[in-house]
C-alpha cells in the first residue's frame, strides 16, 4: 500500500512538469527506494539466553533466519530454554500450560535402519548444536487443555530452501509459549491451576528442516536431488510408481526444456584447472547468459504451446526415472529424512499413526508449510477433503476446511490444481492415514509461477554442472527477503497454527 501510494503522488506531480524519459527516472528511483525500506537489516539483536528472549526479541525478524545453521540454533535453543522453565516451575512449585518437553534430533548422514534405537533426550539434558551437520530435529511439547483437543504436527523445510517461512513459525510459536510462561511463573500460575482439574493434556510435535541438506544449500531437493514430497511412496504401490512410463505425464516429451543439462565445457577442478584469460572469464560468462536465455525461452515457448495447467500437471507429478532431473521422487527407498520423520511421529511422540496401532479415539492434525505458488504472501490450503469416518470428526474437519478456505488466497483454486495424479506427499495417507490423521499443506505466494518453474530448472542445470553459487535463484524464488512478504506470510502461517491449536474433538 505504501509503494504504491508512493508512485501514485510521484506520478501525478511529475508528470505534467517532466518529460517521459525524467517521470521513468523517478519512478526507477522510487522503486530502489521502497527495496531498501522493504529490505531486513543484515543483523538483528537476537540473544538466545533467558533475559535475552524476555527483553530483546522486539522484532518479529528475530524468528527469521538467513542460514540453516541460524534456523536450527534458534529453534534447538527456545526448546532448551522451555525445558529449563519447566525445572524451574517445578523447583517452584508453580503451574504452567506445559507439563513436558523433550527433543530429539536425527543425523540424516546416518543408517536409516538405527534410527529405531534412538531415544529422546532426558528432560535434564540440554539439546546439543552442530552447526556444521545437518540434522533433523525435532520438539515434543506436552500441554494441558480444559477440553478434547487435537493432537498436532507441524513440519517446516520438507522442500529444503522453503523452510524458512515454517521454521520462523516454529520459532514464534516456540518463543510465545516461552513469554507466557515467563508470565505465569511471575505469578507462579497459580490463577491457571484451577481450570485443568481434568487431566486432559494434547501434544504438540515440531519438526524442524525435514531436508536440512536442502534448507543449508538453498535447494528444493536433498543430497540426493530427490524431492522428499514425492519420495514416501506406499510399499504396495512403489512398484508400479517406478516402472510406469516416463512418459506418464508428458515429462519425456518436457524433459529437453525441464533438464538442459548438458554442458558443453564441463568445468575442470584442481591443478588441471588452467589459469583464465579475460576474454576467457568473458566468453564463460556470456555463454551462461546464453544458456540462461535459451532455457528462458524455451519454457515460454513450451508453457505456451501446452497451457499453464497442463504443463504445471506434467511438472509437479514428478518422475522416478532420471536422477539429475527435475522433481525426480526417487528410486523407490525412502530418504533417511523420511525415516527420521516418521520415527519422529510413531516412536518419539507415540502416535503410531503408519504403523496402524493409533489409538480409536486419536485425532491428529498435521500442518506441512511450503513457499511458491500463490498470491504474494498468501497462502492456499492443499487439503485432501476425502475423510471416510463419517462422524463428529468429519463434520468439525468440514467447518475446519471451510474457516480455512475463506481466509486463503483468492487465487487458491488455479493453485490446487494440477496434483491430482501426484503421489508421495510428506504427509499423505502414507505417514498421514485418514481417519487418524488430517493432513493441511500450506503453500505461501512468492514469485509468479513461470519465474518459480525457471528458477528450479536453472539452480538443477548449473547445479549439475558443479556450480552451486546459482542457489540464489531458488532462494529468492522461494524465500522473498522482504519485510512485506515476511509480515503477511509469517502472519498467514501462526493463523494456521492457532486454527488447529483451537480445533477441538468434541
Amino acid at each position: 500500500t505504501t509503494r504504491t501510494i508512493l508512485q501514485a503522488v510521484i506520478a501525478a506531480s511529475t508528470i505534467a512538469m517532466f518529460p517521459l524519459r525524467h517521470i521513468f527516472a523517478v519512478a526507477a528511483i522510487a522503486h530502489i527506494i521502497w527495496i531498501w525500506i522493504d529490505s531486513p537489516k543484515p543483523v538483528y539483536f537476537c540473544p538466545l539466553n533467558r533475559e535475552g528472549l524476555t527483553n530483546d526479541w522486539t522484532d518479529e525478524n528475530c524468528y527469521w533466519s538467513t542460514s540453516y545453521a541460524e534456523a536450527r540454533e534458534k529453534f534447538v535453543s527456545l526448546g532448551n530454554r522451555l525445558r529449563e522453565q519447566l525445572m524451574f516451575s517445578q523447583d517452584e512449585n508453580a503451574f504452567l500450560d506445559l507439563l513436558d518437553v523433550q527433543s530429539i534430533t536425527y543425523d540424516i548422514a546416518g543408517n536409516s535402519e538405527d534410527y529405531s534405537s534412538l531415544q529422546a533426550i532426558d528432560d535434564s539434558t540440554l539439546q546439543t548444536i552442530s552447526p556444521e551437520i545437518d540434522t533433523v530435529d525435532a520438539i515434543l511439547l506436552t500441554m494441558r487443555v480444559p477440553d478434547d483437543h487435537v493432537d498436532i504436527i507441524h513440519s517446516s523445510g520438507t522442500h529444503g530452501v522453503e523452510g524458512y517461512l515454517g521454521s520462523a513459525v516454529q520459532i514464534r510459536f516456540l518463543h510465545e509459549i516461552f513469554l507466557q510462561n515467563e508470565e505465569l511463573l511471575k505469578n507462579k500460575g497459580q490463577k491457571k491451576a484451577s481450570e485443568y482439574g481434568n487431566g486432559k493434556v494434547r501434544k504438540i510435535l515440531l519438526i524442524h528442516a525435514v531436508n536440512p541438506f536442502g534448507m543449508r544449500h538453498h535447494r528444493r531437493t536433498n543430497e540426493n536431488n530427490v524431492d522428499l514430497n514425492r519420495n514416501v511412496l506406499a510399499p504396495d504401490k512403489i512398484k508400479s510408481v517406478i516402472e510406469r512410463d516416463p512418459n506418464y505425464f508428458g515429462y519425456v516429451d518436457m524433459d529437453p526444456v525441464l533438464n538442459p543439462i548438458y554442458n558443453p565445457a564441463p568445468r575442470q577442478s584442481g591443478n588441471d584447472l588452467p589459469e583464465q584469460s579475460s576474454y576467457d572469464t568473458i566468453h564463460t560468462f556470456m555463454k551462461e547468459v546464453g544458456s540462461i536465455a535459451s532455457v528462458i525461452a524455451s519454457i515460454v515457448k513450451i508453457i505456451a504451446s501446452k497451457g499453464y495447467s497442463n504443463a504445471k500437471r506434467t511438472i509437479v507429478s514428478a518422475q522416478y526415472h532420471k536422477k539429475a532431473g527435475v522433481f525426480y521422487g526417487g528410486n523407490g527407498k525412502w530418504e533417511n529424512s523420511v525415516v527420521a520423520v516418521q520415527h519422529a511421529i510413531d516412536e518419539f511422540a507415540g502416535f503410531s499413526l503408519s504403523s496402524g496401532d493409533a489409538d480409536a479415539q486419536s485425532k491428529v492434525l498435521w500442518i506441512d508449510v511450503h513457499t511458491g505458488l500463490g498470491k504474494y504472501g498468501s497462502y492456499t490450503s492443499l487439503i485432501k477433503k476425502e475423510v471416510t469416518d463419517n462422524n463428529l470428526w468429519t463434520s468439525q474437519l468440514n467447518t475446519l476446511v471451510a474457516d480455512l478456505e475463506e481466509k486463503q488466497a483468492s487465487n487458491s483454486k488455479a493453485v490446487s490444481s494440477g496434483y491430482e495424479q501426484t503421489v508421495g506427499f510428506i504427509n499423505g495417507d502414507v505417514l498421514c492415514p485418514p481417519p487418524a490423521c488430517f493432513a493441511v499443506s500450506q503453500e505461501f505466494g512468492t514469485r509468479p509461477g513461470v519465474a518459480v518453474i525457471l528458477s528450479l530448472v536453472l539452480e538443477n542445470k548449473f547445479f549439475n554442472w558443479g556450480k552451486s553459487e546459482y542457489a540464489y535463484l531458488t532462494s529468492n524464488a522461494f524465500q522473498p527477503r522482504r519485510l512485506s512478504w515476511r509480515r503477511i506470510a509469517l502472519r498467514g502461517g501462526s493463523e494456521m497454527l492457532l486454527a488447529a491449536l483451537k480445533f477441538q474433538t468434541r
